[in-house]
């Protein structure tokens, strides 16, 4: 059942609000910390707006095959950075593991490869999962079932097949801020050191 174009709002308001949260931790160099089965496996993966000629960034659950990585767009046609994608299919992605890469991106188009993906990339999403399908166990459900997903926010999803294409350079990349890290826990070691002096003085 398609749910209401009011839900569907709240539904990407809560997702840009954690979105936020999981870009500053990659800029902070922490990547890494987002790779597991209950956090999920996630990736940033960055566009050129349609509209501004700016870098889009966004976290995204995904899943790696030989040179390639796969992720949803969970809203279909209607998700900003796929409408992006089909306006300059040129993007960059930043890995778990600290690779950061150029890539081609292109929609998945053959309807079994697209089932069997978006079973795989939520399987990997973690809590993520339960977040946008609840009550889906994604290693059990019927094909019928993983085919309609995404159908209650009046789109079904699209994969999106990202070919890496080579190594990434220049600024602005990923541990940007990780100078954040250092100064917080100089500040936070200037402070305990001041405390003791004052207990001890």
């Amino acid at each position: 059942m398609t749910i209401g174009a009011a839900r569907v709002a709240e539904m990407r308001t809560a997702f840009r609000g954690l979105n936020r949260f999981l870009l500053f931790a990659w800029r902070l160099g922490l990547g890494r910390l987002f790779a597991g089965p209950r956090r999920g496996y996630v990736m940033v993966l960055i566009t050129t707006g349609r509209k501004s000629g700016l870098r889009r960034l966004v976290p995204l659950n995904f899943a790696e095959g030989p040179g390639s990585v796969f992720c949803l767009a969970g809203f279909g046609r209607t998700t900003h950075w796929l409408i992006n994608l089909l306006a300059d299919p040129a993007c960059e992605v930043w890995l778990p593991d600290g690779r950061r890469l150029l890539g081609t991106a292109e929609i998945v188009t053959d309807e079994a490869e697209r089932i069997e993906l978006v079973r795989q990339v939520l399987i990997r999403a973690g809590f993520a999962t339960s977040m946008a399908e609840p009550g889906l166990d994604p290693h059990r459900a019927a094909p019928s079932e993983i085919a309609s997903l995404g159908e209650r926010y009046g789109n079904r999803y699209e994969v999106v097949h990202i070919r890496l294409d080579g190594a990434a350079t220049g600024p602005g990349g990923p541990g940007d801020l990780s100078w954040l890290l250092g100064v917080s826990a100089a500040g936070v070691a200037g402070y305990v050191l001041w405390r003791f002096r004052r207990s001890v003085s």
